[in-house]
């Protein structure tokens, strides 16, 4: 009885190192902030904190939401605003919510703060977050403008134009080799048959 319960610790506690070490949250480290923004959410506020700054359009980043006290006992909702005005989906968690408010969840890297992870602003100019969270002390509203600066890199105009260059110059030579060997083996199947009927 003593030989097996230290055996029978060591496993209980090696399935539970592996359990926590295994865990989605432990495997990443949190997203490392860069810059942070506070709402004006009324009586209260709202830290927004991202992974780059200054935003760039189509670049990814990670966006981090936390009011005042922390979101236990809190639900948070997310509108986003494209700079045309339009209400815009970021995220798999939008997408799946459907329409144009989506419930902010956690960020999958670090559990104690709302967030999105790996979105990109696909458009220059300045979109509008508008946010709203319900708790015990009531619902509060706030917005945060934040500007988008142009897409790093050159144009996609440029882009496509040296990606397709190549291809500009490979398929004339291809097609002259196609049909140097077409006429080549014409040649080739024209002596045999000469040879055969000699």
């Amino acid at each position: 009885m003593n030989r097996r319960f230290p055996r029978a610790a060591a496993v209980a506690a090696a399935a539970f190192t592996l359990l926590v070490t295994a865990s989605p949250v432990s495997a990443v480290p949190p997203p490392e902030l860069v810059h942070s923004e506070p709402v004006d959410m009324g009586a209260t506020t709202l830290t927004a904190s991202f992974t780059d700054w200054p935003l760039r359009a189509d670049r990814s980043l990670d966006f981090t939401f936390e009011p005042a006290g922390g979101i236990e006992s809190h639900v948070g909702k997310l509108k986003v605003l494209a700079p045309n005005g339009e209400s815009a989906l970021l995220g798999i968690a939008a997408r799946l919510a459907g329409g144009n408010e989506m419930t902010l969840p956690r960020h999958p890297r670090d559990y104690n703060v709302w967030g999105l992870d790996a979105v990109a602003l696909p458009e220059e100019g300045t979109w509008r977050f508008e946010f709203t969270v319900q708790g015990p002390e009531g619902t509060s509203t706030g917005t945060l403008a934040l500007p988008v600066g142009p897409r790093p890199g050159p144009s996609p105009t440029v882009s496509w134009t040296v990606g397709l260059l190549p291809w500009v110059l490979a398929v004339p030579l291809l097609a002259y080799l196609w049909r140097r060997s077409r006429l080549v083996r014409r040649r080739i199947a024209s002596d045999w048959s000469g040879r055969a009927a000699s």
